[in-house]
């Protein structure tokens, strides 16, 4: 993800609900130190920790995964015996995400997996396994993502989708922000979720927008 400063009201949110575990702010720190802005803001990892929490979700996929930073705020959310499956594309990422996951107190519910997330899924089973999915890879490859996860989603499921604003992109304050095909992806994994037929959804306004959806 690539979080744009909004300044001191995200600041006063942070400062009066988000509490960052040491574990967490040691993942976050390196991921700046390599590329900054590329994970979710504390005020997201609180927002999605609670996502888990009044989800119930037990079983979670997270495609991307960079340091680690957002598989660790998942974790805190988990209920008793939940588990994460989380994907990342570069091996090194991969390799140090894991050295974050097993410093923390969530070793044994987290597995970072070094793969393509495209044929990682591809290669699962058509049936209903994952509670929630947690997207933040790349932007050009959620609509393919969408497809590939419903089948497996659990009746209920949830879809959670970081950056769905796109940098500005989808709303016009920044049309050059991203590649069209990154655009035309991100318009249809919303639009798609949008669909209140099949899914309750809402696009909240968090500093890059984050869809979240849960199957009717």
């Amino acid at each position: 993800m690539q979080t744009r400063d909004h300044g001191a009201t995200l600041e006063y949110i942070t400062r009066t609900f988000v509490r960052e575990a040491e574990y967490i702010a040691q993942s976050r720190a390196e991921g700046e130190r390599r590329r900054a802005g590329m994970q979710i803001s504390p005020y997201e990892g609180h927002l999605l920790q609670w996502l888990i929490r009044i989800s119930g979700a037990k079983n979670i996929l997270e495609i991307g995964t960079f340091m680690g930073t957002s598989a660790l705020w998942i974790a805190g959310g988990l209920p008793e015996g939940g588990r994460i499956t989380s994907l990342e594309f570069d091996a090194t990422h991969a390799e140090i995400a894991a050295g974050h996951v097993a410093a923390s107190p969530h070793a044994s519910c987290i597995n970072v997996v070094h793969t393509d997330a495209h044929a990682w899924i591809a290669a699962t089973p058509e049936t209903p396994q994952f509670d929630l999915v947690f997207i933040d890879a790349e932007k050009k490859g959620y609509a393919d993502y969408l497809d590939a996860i419903l089948p497996r989603l659990t009746p209920r499921g949830w879809v959670v989708g970081d950056n769905t604003l796109l940098f500005g992109a989808m709303s016009g304050e920044n049309p050059d922000g991203a590649s069209e095909a990154a655009k035309q992806a991100m318009a249809r994994f919303n639009e798609t979720l949008a669909d209140s037929e099949r899914f309750e959804s809402v696009l909240l306004p968090t500093p890059e927008g984050m869809t979240v959806a849960r199957l009717k």
